[in-house]
């Protein structure tokens, strides 16, 4: 999974894209989600939501309750990680344009 590249450290090692692609989409989206079920889940009790007395199949305990929660909040947030890392990977290059200092140049010489 991992290369050594030639000429540089041993030690360093160097992912495949696809591997950095599944860590830049997952850890970050789940750190937002832990974040957001600890927010969630202080404020809203899971047995309780559901109509009168009977709880959601998925809601029965509270632990499934905040597991649910939990990877739902995941799938968001690795949803608008990855629409970032593509917006990212097929953005189109600027043109050069005009460097300041040519203009400046330019300008002081005449």
């Amino acid at each position: 999974m991992f290369r050594v590249s030639s000429g540089e450290y041993p030690a360093k090692l160097r992912w495949p894209r696809l591997g950095q692609d599944v860590a830049i989409v997952l850890w970050p989206s789940f750190l937002v989600a832990s974040f957001a079920t600890m927010v969630c889940f202080a404020f809203i009790d899971p047995v309780l939501i559901g109509n009168d007395d009977y709880p959601p199949p998925g809601f029965t305990t509270r632990m499934s309750g905040y597991a649910v929660g939990f990877f739902f909040f995941w799938l968001v947030a690795s949803l608008s990680s990855l629409l970032t890392l593509y917006l990212v990977r097929t953005a189109q290059p600027e043109p050069p344009g005009p460097d300041e200092t040519d203009a400046n140049r330019v300008r002081s010489s005449e």
